[in-house]
C-alpha cells in the first residue's frame, strides 16, 4: 500500500469516527507482551456445554490467572443482518459485568502488563464482507478500541466466513488500516490469527491473510484440535495425525518444524510468530487435548535446541480452565498451572519493534548439484527506513556441489544503529539412486538368465546411472536352488545404495507360495508370501497387509520364503463412504433416528460425530467403533430440537484418512398437533417486545429474548424454529 492511499484511507476512516459517539476509553496505553506469551480466549457469554456434557462458567476479567498475559475477548461477530453485515460487539449481561466495569477491568489488565485484545468471528459467525467494507469495517474496529481500551485483534474466522465473499482482501486491507492509524499515535494494535491448522497448507485458506497482513501480524496461534486425523506427513514416522495421543510429541515438534520451515507442505510462520494452539482440556474440544504435558515440553525444548523457540501457546479457553467435567468435579486452573510456568521461564524471541525485521529468511533445503541463490525472497524492512533490503549484509556461502548443512548470518542496521542479526540454515541434499527391475524370480533349470535384463538405476541428480550398477553373486541355471544376487549403485554425491534379489531356480521341487494382493480375500487358514515372509490368516480379511497388524493381528508369521513375494500387486488407495443420509428427518419426542451405511475397501476405524448449529456434540450422535469393510449403523438422537445439523465422518485406515462432511435438517413437522392457543403467527420484519410470544411455522410458541437479544426477533434470520439461530433471539415454551 503506497503512502498516499493509506492517507487518504485514515482521513476517510477519522471522519467516519468524527460523525459517531462514544466515550473514551479508561486506559490510554496499548499493551504488547514481550516475549512469551499465553493467549487465553474468555466467553462473552455464561455456562457453555462442553464435549464431554461439562460447564464453562461465566467470570469476569479481572478473574483470569495472572499467567495469562494476553486474554482474547469471544466475540466480535454480526448479531443481525438487519443492523448491517460489519461485525461489531456487544456485552452480554451474563458475564454478569456492566459497560463500565468491563471497561475498568481490560484497563486493570492494561496495568498488570497484560493484553486484552477482540477475537472477530468463532465458530458460529458467518462474517461476509464485501469490497468497499475496508473503511467502514476499519473505523468500527477503531470504534470498540477505543470505546473499551482494547490492544488488539484476532482474527478467528473458521467454515465458511473464511473465503465468504471478499474477507480475504477486505479483512487484511481494513486491519491494515487500522495498525497504521495506531501507529501514527506511537501505539502498536496487535494482530494475530487463530486458523485451524489444515488451512495453513501452502494454498490454504489462510494464506490470504497471512500474506495481506505480512509485516503487520504480531503472531498466529493455529489452533492443533478438533481435526480428528489431519495431520502431517513425515518420512519415517509417516502420517502422524492430530488425534494420535501416543506421537502427541512427534506431532506437537513435527507441525511446528513444518510451519516454522515452510516444509512438507504448509506455509511459512516465522518460529518467533507461532503460538501453539491447545484444548485447555477435554470438555473444551473434541480432540487435541494432551493427556501427558511432558510431550509439549519435550517437543519446544527439540525445537529451542534447533534455534527455532516458539512464541508460546494458546488456549480454548480460560472460562474452561476454571469449568467442571460432567460429574461436576472442577478443572481447577490444571491448564495454567501446568503451561503457565513453563512458557514464562522460556527464553522465546524478544519482539524488538524499534529494529528492522527481516521476511523470506527460513531454513532451507537445497538440491545437489542445483543453484541457490541466498537472496532470493529475502527482504528487510523498518519502520522509520522503509525498505533495507539493498543493505543486508551476508557472511558464510553455501556449495551446492557439497552434501552437507550450511549456516549464513543475514545482518541489517537501520539510521538508529539498530541492528538485526539472523542465522539460516541451509541444508544442501542428495536423493539417493533408486533401482527399478530388480525382483525376486523363478527360473527353469537350463534357462538362460541376465542379471541385468530389465534392471535400470537412476538419480535425480546424475541421471541414468544403470551402466555403473554392480552385481555380486551368480547363478548357476544347471543346478536347482536358491541364489541370492547383490545390486549396488554409487551417485556423484558418494551414496551408495544396494538391494538384494533372490533367483529360484526350479526343476519342479521347489512349489511357491503365492504372493499377497491387497485387493484379494482371505479367509482362516489360507498362506500367503510377502516381503520375503510367509503368514497365515488367523480369520477373514481384505486390505490389511502382512506384517502391519501385529502380534495379535491377522496374519501370522509362519516362515520365510524367497520366491513368490516379488509379484504383489501395489496396494490400492484407501476409500470409504457413508451413505443413507437424508436431507430432513422427523422429531418424534425429542429424538430422531438415523440410519447410517458404511463401507470401504480396506479394514478401518471410524468415528462419527453429529452436531450442532453452535458446534456442541448431539447425545446420541457418536460412533466410534473398527470395522472390516461394510457395516449398518443406527443412531437415535436424544434432546434434539428443529434445525439444521452437521455429521462428519473419518475413517483411517494403516495411516490413510478418508473425511466425509454431510448436513441434515431435523423437523417437528407432523409429530404433534398444534397447540391450542392464541398466540399470533410470526410475522418477519415485525417490532417484536421482549416476553412477545408467537406461533412459529413448526406449530410451537416461542417467547421473544429479553435485551440485548430482542432486536433480532424481528429478522428472518432468527425466524423461531425454523431458522440456523433461532435460539439466540428465541425460547421455545
Amino acid at each position: 500500500m503506497n503512502k498516499k492511499i493509506t492517507v487518504l484511507t485514515l482521513n476517510a476512516v477519522a471522519l467516519a469516527l468524527a460523525s459517531m459517539s462514544f466515550a473514551a476509553n479508561a486506559g490510554e496505553k496499548m499493551v504488547n507482551p514481550e516475549g512469551g506469551v499465553v493467549v487465553g480466549y474468555w466467553h462473552n457469554w455464561a455456562d457453555g456445554r462442553g464435549y464431554k456434557a461439562g460447564n464453562a462458567p461465566a467470570m469476569t476479567l479481572e478473574a483470569t490467572n495472572p499467567m495469562y498475559n494476553v486474554v482474547a475477548v469471544s466475540f466480535m461477530k454480526v448479531y443481525d443482518l438487519a443492523e448491517g453485515r460489519i461485525p461489531t460487539f456487544h456485552l452480554d449481561p451474563a458475564t454478569g459485568l456492566s459497560e463500565s466495569q468491563f471497561i475498568a477491568q481490560i484497563k486493570q489488565l492494561n496495568d498488570q502488563g497484560r493484553a486484552v485484545i477482540l477475537a472477530l468471528g468463532g465458530a458460529d459467525a458467518h462474517v461476509e464482507l464485501q469490497k468497499g467494507d475496508e473503511d467502514a469495517f476499519a473505523a468500527e474496529v477503531i470504534r470498540l478500541t477505543d470505546l473499551y481500551g482494547f490492544d488488539g485483534l484476532d482474527i478467528d474466522l473458521e467454515q465458511a466466513a473464511i473465503d465468504a465473499k471478499d474477507n480475504q482482501t477486505v479483512i487484511p486491507a481494513a486491519l491494515r488500516i487500522v495498525k497504521d492509524h495506531y501507529r501514527e499515535q506511537g501505539k502498536n494494535f496487535l494482530i494475530t490469527m487463530a486458523p485451524e491448522f489444515p488451512y495453513l497448507t501452502a494454498a490454504g485458506k489462510y494464506v490470504p491473510y497471512i500474506t495481506g497482513l505480512d509485516g503487520y501480524y504480531d503472531w498466529i496461534n493455529p489452533q492443533f484440535y478438533n481435526q480428528g486425523g489431519d495431520g502431517v506427513y513425515v518420512e519415517g514416522p509417516g502420517w502422524i495425525a492430530q488425534n494420535n495421543d501416543a506421537l502427541k510429541e512427534e506431532f506437537i515438534y513435527y507441525i511446528a518444524d513444518s510451519l516454522v520451515n515452510g516444509t512438507r507442505g504448509f506455509t511459512t510462520i516465522p518460529h518467533d510468530k507461532l503460538v501453539f494452539g491447545i484444548p485447555t482440556n477435554i470438555d473444551a474440544a473434541a480432540t487435541g487435548f494432551i493427556k501427558e504435558p511432558q510431550d509439549l515440553f519435550n517437543a519446544f525444548k527439540r525445537l529451542e535446541n534447533q534455534a527455532q523457540p516458539l512464541r508460546g501457546v494458546m488456549t480454548w479457553s480460560i472460562n474452561w480452565d476454571i469449568g467442571t467435567d460432567a460429574s461436576g468435579k472442577a478443572y481447577n486452573s490444571s491448564f495454567i498451572n501446568t503451561y503457565g510456568p513453563f512458557i514464562h521461564s522460556q527464553t522465546p524471541p524478544v519482539v524488538q519493534p524499534g529494529k528492522p525485521s527481516f521476511t523470506g529468511i527460513a531454513d532451507v533445503r537445497v538440491q545437489h548439484k542445483s543453484t541457490f541463490n541466498e537472496m532470493s525472497g529475502v527482504t528487510a524492512n523498518d519502520k522509520e527506513d522503509g525498505d533495507l533490503t539493498s543493505s543486508i549484509a551476508v557472511t558464510g556461502s553455501v556449495d551446492t556441489q557439497r552434501v552437507g548443512e550450511y549456516v549464513l548470518t543475514y545482518s541489517v542496521t537501520d539510521s538508529d544503529n539498530n541492528e538485526t542479526v539472523s542465522p539460516r540454515k541451509v541444508t544442501v541434499f542428495s536423493a539417493l539412486p533408486t533401482f527399478t527391475g530388480v525382483a525376486n524370480s523363478v527360473i527353469k533349470v537350463g534357462e538362460n538368465f541376465d542379471p541385468l535384463a530389465g534392471v535400470a538405476a537412476t538419480d535425480a541428480e546424475d541421471g541414468d546411472l544403470t551402466a555403473k550398477i554392480l552385481v555380486s553373486g551368480t547363478v548357476n541355471t544347471a543346478i536347482a536352488g536358491k541364489y541370492e544376487l547383490v545390486y549396488s549403485i554409487t551417485d556423484s554425491a558418494n551414496q551408495t545404495v544396494t538391494v538384494k534379489r533372490v533367483v529360484v531356480v526350479n526343476d519342479g521341487s521347489i512349489v511357491c507360495t503365492p504372493a499377497w494382493q491387497a485387493d484379494a480375500t482371505y479367509v482362516e487358514g489360507d498362506v500367503v508370501s510377502h516381503n520375503g515372509k510367509e503368514w497365515q490368516a488367523g480369520w477373514w480379511t481384505q486390505g490389511n497387509e502382512p506384517g502391519t497388524t501385529g502380534e495379535w493381528g491377522v496374519w501370522r508369521e509362519v516362515g520365510d520364503t524367497d520366491c513368490g513375494g516379488g509379484t504383489e500387486q501395489p496396494d490400492v488407495d484407501f476409500t470409504a463412504t457413508l451413505t443413507g443420509v437424508n436431507g430432513n428427518y422427523t422429531i418424534t419426542n425429542g429424538t430422531a433416528k438415523l440410519t447410517l451405511n458404511y463401507s470401504a475397501n480396506k479394514a478401518s476405524s471410524v468415528q462419527i460425530d453429529v452436531i450442532d448449529t453452535m458446534g456442541y456434540p448431539v447425545s446420541g450422535g457418536q460412533f466410534t467403533d473398527s470395522v472390516d469393510s461394510n457395516k449398518t449403523i443406527n443412531m437415535v438422537l436424544n434432546d434434539v430440537v428443529a434445525g439444521k445439523y452437521s455429521l462428519r465422518m473419518i475413517a483411517t485406515s494403516n495411516n490413510e484418512n478418508v473425511e466425509q462432511r454431510l448436513d441434515f435438517t431435523l423437523e417437528d413437522k407432523g409429530t404433534v398437533e398444534p397447540p391450542v392457543t392464541d398466540a399470533p403467527a410470526y410475522e418477519a420484519g415485525k417490532a417484536y417486545l421482549a416476553g412477545d410470544k408467537v406461533l412459529a411455522n413448526d406449530g410451537n410458541i416461542y417467547q421473544c429474548k429479553p435485551w440485548p437479544y430482542t432486536g433480532w426477533c424481528a429478522s428472518a434470520s432468527y425466524a423461531p424454529g425454523t431458522s440456523q439461530y433461532w435460539a439466540d433471539a428465541w425460547d421455545k415454551l
